[in-house]
């Protein structure tokens, strides 16, 4: 190696995003959703909703509460449980599970790296089975914080006791990938559409062994 030139750092650790790439809605999703209140304001619900919902995210409330508040909005209340069922209508993505098995077969750790509310992480973990197919899961709403901020991934690295550059986050989205770059982490973007293959192309440009 030149002389100057710091070591490359390998891949100790690897964080997964969750929907988009180890899980997915099902198709209808979003419309079912917005069938939930009277006809002609599903469009405006399902925004009010997904905006509200930012305060989970972060933890500073309840999913439960903000599904109650803006569903007695939208003249709805009978709905909270439907509501709240149907956030846990997901599809696990078996291929990036395949995937997140032989990584962890090859001795690399796994870690679930996502924006969540309260309600989708206790079920994600209980239900889904991520508590056994990953290492450890990081949500935004106990962290306190979303991956729009670097900070989050700077929390994450903190309780692995790794360096960030020895940690590798993929995520459909480019921003949080760049959030994650910005805290000198290692990043990926891939989404399921782009196919199993790719995604083993890109962590193998990464150095893991897959």
């Amino acid at each position: 190696m030149p002389a100057g030139r710091p070591a490359v750092r390998s891949v100790r650790a690897v964080l997964l995003d969750a929907d988009g790439v180890l899980q997915v809605n099902p198709p209808g999703w979003l419309e079912t959703l917005q069938a939930l209140v009277p006809a002609g304001s599903g469009e405006k619900f399902s925004e009010h909703l997904f905006e509200a919902e930012q305060a989970a995210m972060t933890g500073r409330r309840s999913f439960r509460d903000v599904v109650a508040e803006v569903l007695d909005h939208w003249g709805a209340p009978e709905r909270a449980d439907d509501l709240v069922d149907h956030y846990h209508h997901i599809e696990v993505v078996s291929d990036t599970a395949e995937v997140v098995r032989d990584l962890r077969g090859a001795g690399v750790p796994v870690h679930l790296a996502t924006n969540q509310h309260d309600l989708r992480t206790a079920y994600m973990r209980e239900e889904l089975g991520y508590g056994d197919l990953l290492d450890s899961t990081f949500t935004s709403c106990e962290l306190g914080v979303t991956k729009d901020d670097p900070a989050f991934f700077g929390r994450v690295v903190e309780q692995l006791g790794l360096e960030p550059s020895e940690v590798l986050h993929v995520d459909d989205k480019d921003r949080f990938v760049e959030a994650a770059r910005a805290a000198g982490l290692r990043g990926v973007v891939w989404t399921v559409d782009d196919g199993p293959d790719a995604l083993r192309e890109r962590l193998r440009a990464e150095g893991l062994p897959i």
